[in-house]
């Protein structure tokens, strides 16, 4: 499976269980979580659009994302938002290089700035997605039992695999 596809293989099992959500549900706090599956997808969509702002400029920087609260309260909204991304990433069809800007460490204000492209990029953010499935995933089962969720939602490839294996 290619980037384009595997990414949107994610973002299509995202929003399928985002539609399943009772409204109250999408932004109502996970105790065991401390977050609300709205703030969950809020981060992952942001990601997407840090990557594609960053195409414009040649520089990625997921810490200086926007934080759009309405993304974490309106589940429509952020429907909407995935399904735009899908379709950006549907028509993209270059790799450019860009430049990663991290910052680590609560006292740093210096930027590192690494090399990198979008397939790159695209693949961290795939990745990035899953892992905050998984998070959400014990979410579902605490505050909305009522959701159906597929056997490998939040599950990377790779376990997936290694998991036929045996």
């Amino acid at each position: 499976m290619n980037l384009k596809n595997a990414s949107g293989t994610v973002l299509e099992q995202l929003t399928d269980i985002i539609k399943q959500i009772g409204e109250g549900d999408y932004a109502r706090t996970i105790p065991s979580l401390n977050a609300t599956v709205g703030q969950h997808v809020r981060h992952i969509v942001e990601f997407y659009i840090c990557l594609f702002e960053g195409l414009q400029t040649g520089k990625v920087n997921y810490d200086q994302r926007k934080r759009d609260k309405k993304i974490e309260a309106d589940q429509y909204f952020a429907i909407d938002l995935i399904q735009d991304i899908i379709r950006s990433i549907n028509e993209y069809d270059n790799n450019p290089a860009l430049q990663l800007e991290v910052m680590y460490g609560e006292t740093s204000n210096r930027f590192n700035l690494l090399e990198t492209n979008y397939e790159r990029e695209l693949a961290y953010n795939i990745e990035h997605t899953i892992h905050h499935m998984a998070i959400v995933r014990q979410g579902f089962i605490e505050i909305c039992p009522y959701i159906k969720l597929p056997d490998n939602f939040g599950t990377a490839s790779s376990t997936i695999r290694y998991a036929g294996q045996g």
